[in-house]
């Protein structure tokens, strides 16, 4: 999209920051309530022989279906969504690219000529303040935080992030990306300090032990972030499809394989990203594969005759 056409959604969504509740495998209520608001009552069976079935083997509904003692499920069934434990993170919006007709470098990766709009999930208040009290960063200086990624270090801290094309013409969101740099940046650091300590070598000059302590740090590691690795592939996801159906009344959902994304915006050869993100991931929400691109895609010209070179697939989801 354009950086006017970022700027529109932005002043009209009016979102400055916004709370965000989720629990794992919370994102097979929200497919499930989707799809009774969709048709009011969803049988059971149906759902059971629909490419929805999954929705039915994660806990959160199959503990409401035990109870129901119907066939059928409603929306209102599902509220007991409210009930569950989870995390009360925040999301922000951010824009990520810069427009130019053609481009010969990969730095931004958005496929088309423009910029992205990013939906940073950032942690919740519980978080930041045992990692203020555990790691000590230091004023505008977070270990964990790769700054030249679009990501927030000032009122919040960004755990991951979406990067999405939106064409509000075509009603269709692309998803560009899902990536965090905070929990992979965390392990890489504690795998580093337990190998060299292995090793025999003194790790207390480490420039991060030396802020803290190696206890503190362990700690934050292995009891604090453990909930989060577990919950923020499918909780930024998750917050993709609620964003693009609520927010801006989109339902037309598509997200790159590994290979569209590769042949249309190009990847560092140091810094590839993880199949599973392009493979497994969307196909644990229900998306399907299609040989159909993008209408905003193929309403590119430089784009269009691309993909003319190259037989392509993507994930789609029609909420």
């Amino acid at each position: 999209m354009t950086p006017s056409e970022y700027q529109l959604i932005k002043e009209c969504l009016g979102i400055q920051k916004k709370p965000y509740f989720y629990f794992k495998d919370k994102y097979a209520l929200d497919i499930a309530k989707i799809l009774c608001d969709r048709y009011h009552e969803v049988r059971i069976g149906d759902l059971k022989r629909s490419r929805f079935a999954f929705v039915l083997n994660k806990e959160p509904v199959k503990q409401i279906v035990s109870g129901i003692g119907r066939g059928t499920i409603r929306s209102d069934d599902l509220e007991y969504s409210l009930m569950q434990e989870g995390k009360e993170f925040w999301y922000t919006l951010s824009e990520w690219g810069e427009f130019k007709r053609h481009r010969n470098d990969s730095y931004y990766q958005t496929s088309r000529p423009g910029v992205n709009l990013v939906l940073q999930l950032n942690f919740d208040n519980a978080h930041n303040r045992l990692y203020n009290q555990l790691v000590k960063p230091e004023k505008s200086d977070h270990p964990f935080a790769f700054t030249s990624h679009p990501v927030s270090v000032r009122r919040v801290y960004t755990m991951c992030w979406a990067r999405l094309d939106i064409s509000l013409e075509t009603g269709e969101v692309l998803v560009e990306e899902i990536q965090n740099d905070w929990l992979r940046e965390v392990k890489r650091i504690i795998d580093s300090l337990a190998y060299w300590e292995k090793q025999g070598q003194d790790v207390s000059g480490h420039w991060l032990v030396s802020r803290t302590t190696l206890a503190a740090l362990r700690k934050y590691y292995s009891e604090l972030l453990k909930p989060y690795y577990k919950l923020w592939e499918e909780a930024i996801l998750n917050l993709v499809l609620s964003f693009s159906k609520e927010e801006l009344g989109i339902n037309n959902i598509y997200y790159h394989t590994y290979e569209s994304g590769e042949y249309l915006k190009g990847y560092y050869r140091y810094s590839l990203p993880p199949r599973s993100i392009y493979t497994q991931l969307p196909k644990r929400f229900g998306f399907s594969k299609t040989d159909k691109a993008p209408e905003l895609i193929k309403k590119d010209n430089y784009l269009r005759k691309k993909l003319r070179r190259k037989s392509l697939s993507w994930f789609q989801l029609m909420l």
